[in-house]
């Protein structure tokens, strides 16, 4: 008799769906459309092009609590379905805008939209149905968005040169919206305990293990909760202005729009690769020595981006670099935050991650078109981007510690999971 495949492997290729349609053709579609916004609207200020890219993420990490709260609570199912519409018709009244007002109500409901199906529910769903392997898993999960991030912006340019950026925006529309709705209908289920289902890595025929692990008023007692949040804010910080600013700077510097599109689908395709890498890295060798990994290509490679106007070859190993690290740090938070915390409280945690994180997502676009409206160039605020991220690594190697000191705990066969560490109490 066959033996019949896990249905969280389902489960985890639905996520990769959602993940590279939904959130993949959603940000990542509007940044791509900036040159062309600045050439429609020429007496818009860079400040204001960039503003989207900040209201929505900020609107987003002030979602996470909240939607961490309601994934603890409600169908995962249901927060899906409504996210898919709202960002859907976002992005279709984005092909509309014809003033600022306009342009910042469209961000907003975009950012409604997009707290649905952004990395937040998919890192809890995918966490629910996989106790070991969670490395992999998060890394494929990531790896989606990177992928869809990859395509966009060639694929948009493509169109938007045959067409327009109106146009545009009513294709990608279409395809952030169908297909993954199509899968969350068809193939999603919120925990494999509704299908009669173990995680995969528990024991079979045991009883499902409880979840254990701190809340997040537990974790946030802890020094290590505060330093990983800033961590992944100034890490984070270089990363995100590199890749919402990547196609303006390379139009500056004389590339033509699919050229420019081609390299940042290529920073993405890193990405991609770096959060698979790194993620199943992740189960196998010391999780806060591969951050301070991570962290270092980041605060090694931002700082080629003050010499690529004068030696443009130096464009490539940038991206390599900082895709690389950007890849590997995004997969590092949810694992991290089981390493140190459980899995019991897992969508609270990472919803407060999740300010930090969309902190510098919203954060570092606004504040490098803001210092670039004031001193004309993009100089100074990558040299202020280059101290941050060496700060997160400073703060990585003096503050994080390698492993809590509590034996994990074992699972109901007696076998400890490598993947999943229990909750430990830091020393002292």
């Amino acid at each position: 008799m066959p033996v019949r495949r896990f249905y969280g492997w389902y489960v985890l290729a639905a996520s990769v769906v959602i993940e590279l349609f939904g959130l993949g053709f959603g940000i990542f579609a509007i940044t791509t459309v900036y040159p062309y916004i600045i050439d429609t609207f020429p007496d818009w200020s860079r400040s204001t092009v960039f503003l989207p890219t900040s209201l929505i993420i900020l609107l987003v990490g002030m979602l996470s609590p909240l939607i961490g709260y309601l994934i603890d609570r409600y169908s995962i199912r249901l927060i899906f379905v409504a996210g898919i519409l709202v960002q859907g018709t976002a992005l279709f009244l984005f092909s509309r805008v014809q003033t600022p007002l306009q342009y910042v109500a469209v961000s907003l409901l975009l950012g409604v939209g997009m707290s649905g199906v952004t990395i937040l529910p998919n890192q809890v769903l995918v966490s629910r149905w996989f106790q070991s392997r969670v490395g992999l898993v998060n890394g494929i999960v990531l790896a989606a968005t990177a992928l869809g991030a990859a395509i966009a912006p060639a694929l948009i340019t493509r169109i938007i040169e045959a067409a327009d950026w109106r146009t545009a925006f009513v294709i990608v529309a279409l395809l952030a919206s169908v297909p993954p709705l199509l899968v969350v209908l068809t193939v999603v289920r919120d925990r494999p305990q509704d299908m009669g289902l173990q995680p995969y890595g528990a024991a079979p025929g045991a009883p499902a293990a409880p979840l254990d692990g701190m809340t997040l008023r537990d974790a946030a007692r802890r020094p290590t909760f505060w330093v990983f949040a800033a961590v992944i804010f100034l890490g984070g910080m270089p990363c995100y202005s590199h890749n919402k600013h990547i196609l303006v700077f390379l139009k500056e510097l004389g590339f033509d729009p699919i050229s420019a599109a081609d390299y940042k689908s290529f920073y993405f395709v890193v990405s991609a690769c770096g959060r698979f890498l790194f993620g199943w890295l992740a189960d196998r060798i010391d999780r806060r020595n591969l951050l301070a990994f991570q962290v270092l290509l980041i605060a090694g490679g931002f700082p080629l981006l003050f010499f690529v106007p004068a030696y443009p070859a130096l464009l490539v190993p940038t991206l390599l670099l900082v895709g690389a690290g950007y890849g590997g740090l995004l997969p590092s938070i949810p694992i991290l935050s089981v390493h140190y915390f459980g899995r019991a409280h897992l969508g609270t945690i990472l919803g407060a991650y999740k300010i930090s994180y969309d902190l510098a997502a919203a954060g570092a676009p606004a504040f490098t078109a803001a210092l670039y409206d004031h001193y004309g160039s993009y100089a100074v605020p990558q040299a202020w981007l280059t101290a941050c991220a060496w700060a997160a690594l400073l703060l990585v190697v003096v503050g994080l510690p390698h492993r809590l000191t509590a034996p994990a705990r074992p699972a109901v066969d007696g076998r400890v999971d490598p993947g999943l560490p229990a909750v430990r109490t830091e020393r002292g």
